[in-house]
């Protein structure tokens, strides 16, 4: 059997230890406690961190710790493990890379990813002790497929089914470095997910985990790209792992499909064009005009460059994130929310980062686009809110209707 296919079915317990994590957070440690042991069996204490940098690859452990490392992440609930160097291998490339594109404007109103643009490609500006980088992927695909068309219903990003993913990903990261200093006495390092000022996908691809796909996703030979990555910084030096090359080859089905032209160029994403970006980062205005029919059904999210990407094929179904929200929403209903509805239904999802409004006015835009008549009362109803962007919005969809 092919490997790939093979990891594909969901295993009932955790690799390698025989057993699910039983939830977030440090788990109970396995195996040899408190350091390492040499050739002769016996237990041997790591170098003392303020000696200098942990140079583990003086005495035997170092191999040891990378593995433990490994199996750790992976019983805590990682689908794919690397590991990275601190110090990008190319320190000159990166950091022009991000800055022009920060300079171009293509970050939109995230103005977070322009502070210190030079800074986020070196993870030693943001943890100084830091030599090794843990970098894991945990997959968040519930093993269905696309839904279909459906006039009445808008859909949501994958990411968006299970609740909020950074308090979930922060606790197993924190179980491992938890498991880390058990092992190295004074160790130190720091925990990332995707609101750190941390490259990730950047420190993904130097450990080996995947390669930058040319939607900028990053990819995976095993277990395609619906994927989120988080890691910690480690003040050991570790096995590192291999850049990968990219396997894309000659393939654009994801530059190809953007319905909203976000992709200039091949691994460059233009977010200030991105559905995603304007159905979850801009809350706040109206949806540009220019965009508005290449949204389609999207209400939150979107995976259409992911969607067509042949890896996929291999994705596999995630160990850690189960669903609470359907792949799509009725728009009907959505629109009936009030405020207090919306909060009571949506705290504790990605949805609620977006607030009422802005969902409301994705539905709106959705409803527009599907061109569908049973939509006319709410959308009537709408084009006279005190909002005037939920207003405009309406007006503009139902001239789609007309």
């Amino acid at each position: 059997m092919d490997p790939r296919r093979a990891r594909r079915i969901r295993p009932p317990v955790g690799p390698h230890l025989g057993q699910r994590p039983a939830g977030p957070g440090p788990l109970g440690p396995q195996g040899r406690r408190g350091g390492l042991r040499g050739p002769s069996g016996r237990q041997e204490a790591l170098q003392d961190p303020r000696d200098g940098p942990r140079g583990l690859s003086t005495f035997p452990g170092r191999a040891e710790l990378t593995q433990g490392l490994r199996e750790e992440a992976l019983r805590l609930g990682a689908d794919a493990v690397g590991f990275a160097p601190a110090e990008p291998p190319d320190p000159a490339q990166e950091p022009a890379a991000y800055q022009r594109w920060v300079e171009k404007g293509m970050h939109g109103v995230m103005g977070y990813m322009a502070r210190a643009p030079q800074d986020r490609p070196f993870i030693t500006r943001w943890f100084p002790a830091a030599r090794s980088v843990v970098v894991c992927a945990f997959s968040y695909h519930d093993g269905s497929s696309a839904p279909a068309p459906d006039p009445a219903r808008g859909r949501l990003a994958r990411y968006a089914l299970p609740p909020d993913y950074h308090p979930e990903l922060k606790a197993r990261m924190k179980g491992l470095l938890a498991w880390y200093k058990e092992r190295v006495p004074g160790g130190r390092g720091k925990v990332f997910v995707d609101t750190s000022p941390v490259l990730e996908r950047l420190y993904a691809r130097y450990a080996g985990v995947g390669w930058v796909g040319k939607n900028t996703m990053l990819l995976s030979r095993d277990i395609g790209s619906f994927f989120l990555i988080a890691g910690m910084a480690v003040d050991a030096e570790l096995d590192l792992g291999e850049p990968v090359p990219e396997h894309c080859g000659t393939c654009t089905r994801c530059l190809d499909a953007c319905p909203t032209d976000a992709f200039p160029s091949p691994r460059v994403l233009d977010a200030s064009k991105c559905i995603a970006y304007f159905t979850v980062e801009q809350s706040q205005g109206p949806v540009p005009q220019a965009f508005r029919a290449g949204h389609g059904p999207w209400l939150f999210g979107c995976d259409v460059c992911q969607d067509v990407c042949p890896w996929n094929k291999f994705s596999v179904r995630g160990r850690v994130f189960e669903p609470r929200l359907p792949d799509s929403l009725d728009l009907g209903e959505l629109a009936a929310l009030t405020p207090e509805s919306f909060e009571e239904r949506y705290r504790g999802t990605p949805l609620h980062r977006t607030g009422w409004a802005a969902l409301v006015r994705n539905a709106l835009l959705a409803m527009g686009n599907s061109k569908d008549p049973r939509h006319r009362p709410t959308l009537e109803r709408y084009a006279a809110h005190p909002d005037p962007v939920l207003a405009e919005q309406a007006a503009w969809s139902l001239r789609l209707i007309d």
